[in-house]
């Protein structure tokens, strides 16, 4: 048996990344109190497989200047969760998909740089989803 090209083999990890994204769709009926919850899931499943894939380095792919196209599949494919969300009363709707995705993906891609161990990947997540869903600003909890 031939042994997979480096193209190859870039590929075939890309497409395993994409229907991992693809699993990440939060259902509209999920209470309230577990959306935080769902959203680091994704960023930890996502890390993960991430690290977990380090001798391909998924995340040299991801963010270098010759792979615009992956970068912007999983981009696409993030949009698609989050206007199914959006749509499912899940994520607000003054924010479009595409820029919830842009966002998620950028997100995303800066922590796998250092993704760290399982329990640093783990903080990360719940870091990321805390600021992802709820923003930076203590304003609104002050009020």
């Amino acid at each position: 048996m031939p042994e997979q090209s480096n193209e190859e083999t870039l590929n075939a990890h890309c497409q395993q990344l994409f229907a991992l994204v693809e699993t990440l769709k939060i259902d509209p009926l999920v209470p309230e109190n577990q959306v935080l919850d769902r959203v680091a899931l994704s960023f930890r499943k996502l890390l993960n497989f991430m690290a977990q894939h380090q001798e391909i380095n998924a995340c040299a792919l991801l963010t270098s200047a010759s792979s615009p196209l992956a970068r912007a599949r999983l981009a696409e494919l993030m949009q698609e969760n989050f206007l199914a969300a959006q749509l499912g009363g899940v994520f607000r709707q003054d924010i479009p998909a595409a820029l919830l995705a842009q966002f998620f993906t950028g997100m995303l891609l800066q922590l796998a740089q250092h993704a760290g161990d399982a329990a640093t990947r783990h903080q990360h997540s719940l870091a990321a989803s805390k600021l992802f869903c709820e923003g930076a600003w203590m304003g609104a909890e002050r009020a």
